[in-house]
């Protein structure tokens, strides 16, 4: 049993706001993602407080949820249990065919699609090679950005992941010491991967706030 607990912090940051279902051209059930009914694994230290939903096949699911200590990875299917978190975190390659399959499943959830209680905090998107992304790709981001109120966390390209193990990976804990940018990363994680899961878990403290805040005064 896993008895660890994460301390977050309460900053002044909010998921996405949801659309209503009637404004989002919804994806086609041909197009929607499967749905998972058991819990989500524990697999880290601590039980997870996010899920990592690939868009699309290769999306980096396995590698992101590696990293954060308290993610869990979701692979291809919406959370549908209780049991376990069904906060998300949409994970894409920066590329037009990725960002469009990130658009789907973020118009399926503004859609009422989802399973209920999914509540989506943002996208996570990683690069398909190293370099500059092309200005077609960079355009379409933007549109994109508009389902997750610009709630995107980028990932650089790190060739220190083509040799390594997912298991050598080191770990972001909430809360832990800033890296320094030089450092292998089965000793620290890199700092991009550190400023996306601070801003991650600032997203889930404020809306646990807010949660606690609007809970009826009678309830302890």
């Amino acid at each position: 049993m896993h008895t660890n607990v994460i301390h977050l912090h309460h900053p002044d940051t909010t998921e996405p706001r949801r659309f209503e279902p009637d404004t989002i051209a919804a994806p086609t059930p041909d197009r929607q993602a499967p749905v998972r009914q058991t819990p989500l694994p524990t697999t880290g230290p601590y039980p997870p407080l996010f899920a990592v939903l690939g868009a699309h096949g290769g999306a980096g699911t396995s590698t992101l949820a590696q990293w954060w200590a308290h993610a869990a990875d979701a692979g291809l299917a919406w959370p549908a249990s209780t049991r376990t978190t069904q906060r998300v975190v949409v994970a894409a390659r920066d590329c037009l065919s990725g960002l469009t399959a990130a658009a789907e499943r973020l118009r399926e959830w503004h859609a009422g699609l989802a399973p209920a209680g999914v509540v989506v905090l943002g996208l996570v998107l990683t690069p398909v090679r190293p370099g500059r992304v092309p200005p077609a790709v960079r355009r379409y981001r933007r549109i994109v950005a508009d389902l997750v109120d610009g709630a995107i966390w980028f990932i650089e390209w790190h060739d220190d992941l083509l040799v390594c193990e997912l298991a050598q990976l080191a770990q972001f804990i909430p809360n832990g010491p800033t890296p320094s940018r030089r450092q292998d990363v089965t000793t620290a994680v890199p700092i991009d991967v550190h400023r996306a899961g601070t801003a991650i878990t600032a997203c889930i403290a404020a809306s646990r706030a807010t949660a606690a805040t609007d809970a009826p005064e009678d309830v302890q």
